[in-house]
C-alpha cells in the first residue's frame, strides 16, 4: 500500500488522498477508467474477508470526505470568485452570438460554390479521359484497318507467288512474308485490344480468318522445315511461331501430324505380340523415332538451344507416346502375372531413363516428372497389387511351414549332427529364404523398397513369434512312449533351435548390407536399416536366453530325479554290516549323467563359457537340491544316533551299569557305526560330485550356488569320527 498520494500525470485533475498503510487494497484502483466492482472484489479476494474490505472501504471514505472539506476549504476564496465573475456572462455570450453564426453561413457558402467547381472540373476530366480513349480506340481502329489490308495483301501475294515461283525461291519467299506477315498480325491483334467495341464484326471475323491462314501457311512451312536436312530454316519457323506466342500450337502440329501417325502404326497389341524382343522392342522403335525426326528440334529447343519456349519431347513426343500406351496396349499395365508385370515394369523404367537422358536437363527433367500425363502413366502401374502377390508367394510359404508341427522328429533326428553353422529347424532356413526372395532381383522393386522392408521385418516378426510357441512346445507324438526318449529329442530340438537363434543373429548384418544396398539410390539413412534390424537381433538374441534356459530346466528335471535315492543311503547300512564305503553311489553318475551326455554330445556347437553357463546353471540348481537332502539325511542321521544313545543310558541305568561308561556308547567306539558308514558315504558322494564339476565340467566351486556349503557340511559330518580318521584322509 502507498502511504503518500502520488502526483498527478498530465491527464489526471487530482490524485487520491494517502490513506492508512494497513489498508488491504490499492486505493489507485478507484481511478481506473475500468474500474469495476466485481474486478475488484474478485483482485481482493484474498487480501481478507468481506468484513476486513467493508471496514478498509469505511475507514477510506472517512479520509476522502476529510480530504474534500479540507479541499473546500482551501480554495474558498477561488469558489467565491468563480461564482462573482460569471454575472453578465449570459448577455456577453447572446452579443458573439449572432456575427459567429453569420459567419458560418458565409462559409457555408464558400464551401457549397467550391464542391460544385471541383464536381465541374472532375467531369471535364472524366469527359477529357473518355475523349482520350475515343481517340486512342479511333487510332487503333485505323491501324486495324491498315494492318486487315496489309495482311490480307502479303498472305494473298504469298500464295500467288507459290504458284508463280520454283519451290526453292517460293520457300525463302514464303520464310519472309511468313515473319513479316507474323509481325503485322501481332500489331494487329494489339490493335484490337483497344478498339474492339468499334471494330465491325466483319472486320473481326476477317481477322480470325487471316490469323487462321496464317497459322495453316505457318503450319505447311513447319512441316516442310522438318524434313529439311539444315535446321536453319527448321529454327526460322520455330521463331516465328514463338514470335506470334503459338508455341504449344507448334507442338500441337507435331504432335497430331508427325508423332501421332508413327505411335499409331507402332504402339499396339499386335505390335507388341509380333515384336521379336517384345515390349523392349516396342520401346527401342519409339526412342528410334526421337533420333530419326525430333533430332534438329531437340538441338534447337533444349534449354541452352537456339530457340526458347518449347518443350516438344515432353508436351508432343511423350504426352502422344503415354496417351497411345494407355489405350492402344493397356495389357503390359495388369499385375496378373507377377514376373512378366516385373520384366516389363523394368523394361519401362529404363524406357523413362533414356527420355531423361534426351532432355539432358535437371529443369526439363523435373517438368516432365511433373507433367500430368507422367503421374496418370506412373499411376497405372498397380504396384501395390504387384506387392500384394509377393506378398502371398514369399509369406504363405513361410507361413505354411510356421503353422505346422513345431518340433518334427523326423527333420530333429534324422540328421546325425547339429550344424552351428547352418539352420538346423526348417522355419529358420524358410525365413532366410523368404528374406533373400524379397531383395533378390526380378522381385524387388525400388519403388517399393519399404513395403519390402517392412515384409522382411514381418517375417523376422513371425519367426520371434514361432520361437515362443517352439520354446514351450510339448512332443506330440505316438511313437515316443519314452520320458527319457520324449526328453532327448526335446533337448536336441532346442539345442537346434538355440544354434538357430545364434546364427540368425549373425545374418542380421548381411540383411542390412542387402537392403542398404537396395537403397543406395533412394537416399535411405543406414543408420535407420540397422537400427530397425538391430531390433530383431535383440529380440533374437533374448529368444536365445529363454531357450537356454529350457534347456537347463530340462537338464534339471532329468538330473534331480535319481537325486532322490541320497535319502535311502541310511537304509542300505543300518543293520547290514557293510563295509566301509570306498566309491560314490550309483545315483551320483546318474545325477550327473544328463549333463555329461549334453556336454559330450555337444560340445562342438556350444564351446567355451557358453557350455560353462549352462552346466553352471544346471549344477547350482542340482546343487542347491542336494544340500537340503544331504541335509535332512545327516540331521535323520544325528537323531537317530541321539536316540540310540538315550535309549542305551536307560538300559544301563536298569540294569545297574556302571556310570563311567564301560559298555560302548554308539559313536564313542573306534570301530566305525552305520551311522559313521551313511557319513561317509555322504561325503564320497558329494566329493564325487564336486570333483566332477571342478575337473570334468572345469567350474571353480564358487561359481556352483551352495557347493562350498555343501562340501563343508559333507566334511564336518565326519570331523571328530575315531573310526573314519583314516578313511577320511585316504578319501579326502
Amino acid at each position: 500500500m502507498e502511504e503518500k498520494g502520488t502526483a498527478p500525470s498530465g491527464n489526471e485533475l487530482f490524485s487520491l488522498p494517502p490513506g492508512p498503510a494497513t489498508l488491504c487494497f490499492d486505493k489507485n484502483e478507484f481511478m481506473k477508467k475500468t474500474f469495476s466492482v466485481d474486478e475488484f472484489l474478485h483482485e481482493n479476494r484474498n487480501a481478507g474477508s468481506l468484513e476486513i474490505i467493508r471496514d478498509d472501504l469505511g475507514l477510506y471514505l472517512k479520509v476522502l470526505r476529510s480530504a474534500m472539506i479540507e479541499l473546500i476549504n482551501q480554495d474558498y476564496a477561488d469558489f467565491v470568485d468563480l461564482s462573482a465573475n460569471l454575472i453578465g456572462l449570459d448577455e456577453q455570450i447572446d452579443g458573439i452570438q449572432g456575427p459567429l453564426e453569420k459567419l458560418r453561413a458565409e462559409i457555408a457558402l464558400v464551401k457549397a460554390a467550391l464542391e460544385g467547381s471541383m464536381h465541374e472540373i472532375a467531369n471535364c476530366l472524366e469527359q477529357k479521359k473518355a475523349l482520350r480513349g475515343h481517340k486512342k480506340s479511333l487510332q487503333s481502329l485505323a491501324r486495324c484497318q491498315a494492318s486487315l489490308e496489309k495482311l490480307e495483301t502479303m498472305l494473298r501475294r504469298d500464295e500467288q507467288q507459290q504458284q508463280r515461283e520454283p519451290v526453292a525461291t517460293a520457300v525463302a519467299i514464303n520464310a519472309t512474308l511468313l515473319e513479316r506477315a507474323a509481325l503485322e498480325s501481332i500489331q494487329l491483334q494489339f490493335n484490337i485490344k483497344f478498339c474492339k467495341d468499334f471494330l465491325d464484326p466483319s472486320k473481326q471475323q476477317l481477322a480470325q480468318e487471316l490469323w487462321n491462314e496464317l497459322l495453316g501457311r505457318l503450319q505447311e512451312y513447319f512441316l516442310r522445315a522438318l524434313d529439311d536436312p539444315e535446321p536453319k530454316e527448321l529454327e526460322r519457323c520455330l521463331r516465328i511461331y514463338c514470335t506470334l506466342d503459338e508455341c504449344r500450337t507448334a507442338e500441337t502440329v507435331f504432335r497430331r501430324e508427325i508423332v501421332a501417325p508413327f505411335m499409331n502404326r507402332v504402339i499396339s497389341e499386335t505390335s507388341l505380340q509380333n515384336s521379336p524382343q517384345g515390349l523392349t522392342g516396342i520401346y527401342n522403335q519409339i526412342l528410334d523415332f526421337v533420333s530419326m525426326r525430333m533430332k534438329h528440334l531437340c538441338q534447337l529447343t533444349k534449354r541452352n538451344g537456339k530457340v526458347k519456349g518449347y518443350s516438344f519431347v515432353v508436351n508432343a513426343f511423350w504426352a502422344e507416346v503415354e496417351r497411345r500406351m494407355e489405350t492402344n496396349m493397356s495389357s503390359i499395365f495388369a499385375p496378373g502375372n507377377p514376373d512378366a508385370f516385373y520384366q516389363k515394369y523394368k523394361c519401362t523404367l529404363e524406357f523413362l531413363e533414356r527420355i531423361e537422358l534426351i532432355l539432358d536437363d535437371a529443369e526439363d527433367v523435373a517438368q516432365f516428372k511433373a507433367h500430368a500425363q507422367y503421374r496418370s502413366f506412373q499411376v497405372r502401374w498397380n504396384l501395390p497389387v504387384y506387392f500384394q502377390i509377393r506378398f502371398q508367394e514369399i509369406g504363405s510359404t513361410f507361413e505354411a511351414s510356421c503353422s505346422g508341427a513345431i518340433i518334427d522328429r523326423q527333420q530333429i533326428l534324422g540328421t546325425t549332427t547339429i550344424s552351428a553353422s547352418q539352420f538346423n529347424v526348417a522355419q529358420f532356413s524358410g525365413a532366410l529364404t523368404a528374406i533373400s526372395r524379397c531383395w533378390q532381383e526380378g522381385i524387388f522393386l525400388s519403388q517399393l523398397f519399404h513395403r519390402f522392408l517392412k515384409l522382411t521385418l514381418q517375417i523376422l516378426a513371425r519367426l520371434a513369434v514361432w520361437c515362443d510357441g517352439a520354446i514351450v512346445a510339448k512332443i506330440d507324438d505316438p511313437t515316443i512312449t519314452g520320458v527319457e526318449q520324449a526328453q532327448s529329442i526335446r533337448i536336441r530340438f532346442l539345442v537346434a533351435l538355440y544354434s538357430d537363434l545364434g546364427n540368425i543373429v549373425l545374418k542380421i548384418p548381411s540383411i542390412v548390407n542387402l537392403a542398404a544396398d537396395k537403397s543406395s539410390s533412394l537416399g535411405v539413412p543406414r543408420a535407420e536399416l540397422e537400427a530397425a534390424l538391430g531390433e530383431c537381433g535383440t529380440l533374437f538374441r533374448t529368444k536365445q536366453t529363454h531357450v537356454q534356459r529350457s534347456i537347463v530346466q530340462e537338464l534339471i528335471a532329468s538330473s534331480l530325479v535319481p537325486l532322490k535315492q541320497a535319502s535311502d543311503i541310511p537304509r542300505l547300512y543300518r543293520k547290514t554290516n557293510r563295509e566301509l564305503p570306498s566309491r560314490c553311489c550309483p545315483y551320483v553318475e546318474q545325477v550327473l549323467a544328463p549333463t555329461d551326455s549334453f556336454k559330450r554330445t555337444y560340445a562342438s556347437m556350444i564351446v567355451g563359457d557358453a557350455m560353462r553357463e549352462f552346466l553352471c546353471g544346471v549344477y547350482s540348481h542340482v546343487t542347491v537340491q542336494y544340500y537340503q537332502v544331504i541335509d535332512e539325511v545327516i540331521t535323520s542321521v544325528q537323531k537317530t544316533e541321539e536316540s540310540l544313545r538315550r535309549l542305551k543310558n536307560l538300559r544301563d541305568r536298569n540294569t545297574g551299569g556302571s556310570a563311567g561308561g564301560q559298555q560302548p556308547v554308539a559313536g564313542s567306539s573306534a570301530a566305525p557305526t552305520d551311522d559313521d558308514k551313511i557319513r561317509l558315504q555322504l561325503q564320497v558322494d558329494v566329493m564325487h560330485f564336486a570333483r566332477y564339476v571342478k575337473e570334468e565340467a572345469q567350474i571353480p566351486w564358487q561359481q556352483i550356488d551352495k557347493l562350498p556349503e555343501l562340501i563343508q557340511l559333507a566334511e564336518e559330518a565326519i570331523k571328530g569320527r575315531p573310526g573314519l580318521e583314516g578313511s577320511q584322509t585316504s578319501i579326502a
